[in-house]
């Protein structure tokens, strides 16, 4: 189902997501998608991701969703 970053980001919240079929802006900013993949635990997600099979390709999305907890920083 698709969700907008929004949604994601409210359903989500403290959660790291793996999304395919995004969407995107003309400025190539992702809108949304489909999460498949979803956990507090990084590493979980990651290996999951990478061992996930859609057939299909797709823009995906890899990313901690919600607010950043304090004293946490992200390196992009």
């Amino acid at each position: 189902m698709f969700m907008t970053m929004g949604e994601i980001n409210e359903v989500f919240d403290g959660e790291w997501i793996y999304a395919v079929d995004c969407e995107e802006d003309h400025a190539g900013t992702i809108l949304g998608g489909e999460v498949v993949i979803h956990s507090a635990d990084h590493d979980f997600v990651f290996n999951a991701m990478c061992d996930y099979d859609e057939n299909v390709e797709s823009l995906t999305l890899f990313r901690y969703a919600g607010r950043i907890p304090e004293g946490i920083s992200i390196l992009l």
